[in-house]
């Protein structure tokens, strides 16, 4: 585990558990919605005009990107826990450097050290693919 003190990482955790709450509530929001019953009611209407299925399918993909977008978070979120369980929290999960507090504090997800972080993205820019 890094240098990481005992306050800060108490701080991580909490700062963590915060915004898992946040997620799984923004995700139990995005269920229960109901404001888009209105696209559903275009979609099973005959005859159907191409706009209201071109807008439904648009709403739809939205709503899959953004729901995507919090399962990622939220399975980043479990990892760090795990990373804190099995004492690897705060060390680059590419070089195994000390990843510095003041990181995982503003980010405390953060898996790998500002320096293997930067590399990986630019090998990954392009549609999570190598570049080589």
């Amino acid at each position: 585990m890094s240098k990481t003190s005992k306050k800060d990482l108490d701080n991580i955790k909490e700062k963590l558990h915060l915004r898992q709450r946040e997620l799984l509530e923004e995700v139990r929001d995005e269920f229960d919605q109901r404001e888009n019953q209105h696209l559903i009611d275009l979609m099973s209407r005959e005859p159907g005009d191409s706009g209201d299925y071109s807008m439904a399918d648009e709403v739809a993909d939205l709503n899959i990107a953004l729901a995507d977008r919090q399962i990622r978070e939220l399975r980043d979120i479990d990892e760090a826990f795990a990373r804190v369980k099995d004492g690897s929290f705060g060390s680059c999960v590419d070089c195994g450097a000390e990843i510095v507090a003041a990181r995982l504090l503003v980010y405390p997800t953060a898996k790998r050290c500002l320096a293997c972080q930067e590399r990986h993205e630019q090998l990954y820019a392009q549609e999570g693919r190598p570049t080589l």
